[in-house]
């Protein structure tokens, strides 16, 4: 028996294998325990010391660690705050059946530190971004290989937008220690995009969950959303799966939540909506794969599409926000769209005065507050990564 366990192309692989009655070797996929892929993220960060690093998000009900293995050439290594870049986090495993959503997410790390040094455009990447990667948000749940944690809650309705009391949506937005430790990291590190991978389905999925978008519940940034979506799903060979699903309000495989099935509490309108930050829930696969060259196959539809949004992290207008010479952390950033209207992805800057707001290329009108100090200004973003300082004490 083998089975496939730590680094690709590298380190140990352990596979288990049948023979089929042609006599052809076909390789069956054993799935990763939590303590497998927690080993696995060991070894990543023992391997690759100089652009990996492990942080704990926190526990589950039964106290095994949500472990997040963030992958960055890191500029102020000493620090534990996160660098000044565009920041990326990808969550697996928030229901513990949809396996798939995990191992998609081994291979992505295999791939993006195998390759540093190797390939210009991961190297590029890695060294500018900052990108986080959370396997396996529902260790509990993937251990029981059920869908909710071990108390019975789907953790992707246990979170605060237009949350509901149901019997599985917990007792009160952010009951689960799964959730609100997710909701802490997260605030602390202030993500600018990220994307949640599930299974059941294939295609690309947007704010918002809790309304349909054909009845005008979407975000006021909707036309920036889709562009992200879509860059997602027509990147690569998303597109080219031939489980692709087909729904009616569905273009070049990107719905929006609520007009594929209304859903609250969710994960990615929370990230939305209270964290700035632009979380696509992604359907990988209709069901778990069974064998090995399915999994491989399910991540190479989707490996082209993920590089290419962790490259549009930094698509927008990015800097430092100070007060004569010091940084100012806390500082609002809203951003107007011609002709007035207001956005509704509200970022700020962290403890280095640092912000990134995604955006398309454009004309806006910008506006940096925190208590009594405001300023505006206009700008022109090319929409490839436009740099602005601001000193609020002018």
């Amino acid at each position: 028996m083998k089975k496939r366990f730590f680094i690709f192309l590298c380190s140990l692989l352990i596979f288990a294998f049948s023979c089929s009655d042609d006599g052809k070797n076909n390789l069956l996929y054993q799935y990763h325990s939590p303590e497998e892929i927690e080993s696995f993220l060991d070894e990543v960060a023992l391997k690759y010391p100089n652009i990996t690093s492990l942080d704990t998000v926190g526990y589950s009900q039964e106290g095994r660690a949500i472990r997040a293995l963030i992958i960055s050439d890191r500029d102020y290594p000493s620090s534990t705050l996160p660098d000044p870049e565009p920041r990326v986090r990808f969550v697996g495993a928030i229901h513990g059946n949809e396996r798939i959503s995990a191992e998609i997410l081994i291979r992505l790390i295999e791939y993006l530190t195998y390759n540093y040094e190797k390939d210009p455009t991961i190297t590029e990447l890695i060294n500018s971004r900052y990108i986080v990667v959370i396997p396996v948000l529902n260790p509990d749940g993937l251990a029981a290989d059920r869908r909710y944690n071990s108390r019975g809650v789907d953790l992707n309705r246990n979170f605060s937008i237009e949350w509901i009391y149901s019997s599985t949506s917990g007792s009160s937005p952010f009951s689960e220690i799964e959730t609100s430790s997710f909701r802490d990291y997260s605030l602390g590190k202030i993500f600018h995009l990220s994307i949640t991978f599930h299974g059941g389905a294939v295609l690309v999925n947007t704010p918002f969950d809790y309304g349909r978008a054909r009845e005008g519940v979407a975000p006021a940034e909707n036309d920036l959303v889709w562009f992200y979506a879509k860059a997602y799903s027509t990147s690569g060979n998303f597109l080219n799966n031939p489980d692709l699903s087909q729904y009616s309000y569905m273009e070049d495989g990107v719905i929006n939540g609520g007009d594929w099935y209304i859903a609250k509490g969710t994960l990615q309108d929370w990230s939305y909506k209270e964290s700035g930050c632009l979380d696509l829930t992604v359907e990988i696969a209709r069901r778990n794969p069974s064998t090995e060259s399915e999994v491989e196959q399910i991540f190479l539809y989707n490996r082209d599409s993920i590089i290419n949004y962790i490259k549009m992290a930094g698509y927008g207008v990015y800097g430092y926000v100070k007060k004569d010479t010091l940084p100012l952390e806390g500082v609002k950033i809203t951003v107007y769209y011609e002709g007035g209207f207001e956005g509704d992805i509200y970022t700020f800057t962290d403890s280095r005065g640092y912000f990134n707001r995604i955006l398309k290329s454009g004309n806006y009108t910008f506006k940096f507050t925190k208590d009594s100090m405001e300023k505006i200004v206009n700008l022109s973003a090319s929409g490839h990564g436009d740099y602005i300082e601001i000193d609020m004490g002018n």
